[in-house]
């Protein structure tokens, strides 16, 4: 099985992906995701002989934020809250290309999941999480909560 990158390259990666693609400007933090909120949540695998799960964590709030910057309009149309989840599907599809690179090099093909984006509660998202091989918690400037794990799921 691949050794799953570090949470410092994992955190470098998706702070560097939010603000490049999507203007949003993150930091580590050891908060933990909000227990009472539904967050949106993406989901997909990479594979390669051996398989791992890409769970990207937002605020649902920050989905719209992120929908808006990627669309070029205000985060608190309607045009952003319908776009939410095509945004943090887009969001872990973009990081599952960059980590696939990380995990099994440049000169191997991967295959790439489609995300799947649901809400789920925060007590259902902290027990998946808690498995993770790696993982780390990010706040935006404007205070909003993510979270990006990568789970290993054994042999394909």
């Amino acid at each position: 099985m691949a050794n799953a990158p570090s949470s410092g390259a994992l955190s470098s990666a998706v702070i560097a992906l939010l603000a490049d693609a999507a203007f949003v400007f993150a930091e580590p933090t050891t908060a933990p995701m909000p227990a009472g909120e539904n967050l949106l949540v993406a989901r997909l695998t990479l594979e390669l002989g051996e398989r791992w799960e890409l769970c990207v964590c937002v605020q649902d709030k920050l989905g719209q934020v992120l929908a808006a910057n990627l669309l070029g309009t205000e985060s608190e149309t309607g045009e952003a809250r319908a776009a939410a989840s095509d945004a943090v599907g887009e969001l872990a599809n973009i990081l599952a290309g960059t980590l696939a690179l990380e995990l099994f090099g440049k000169t191997v093909v991967c295959k790439i999941g489609i995300p799947v984006v649901a809400m789920e509660s925060g007590r259902a998202l902290g027990e998946c999480l808690a498995k993770s091989a790696c993982r780390v918690n990010l706040e935006t400037e404007e205070g909003y909560a993510l979270a990006v794990a990568l789970i290993a799921q054994g042999g394909a």
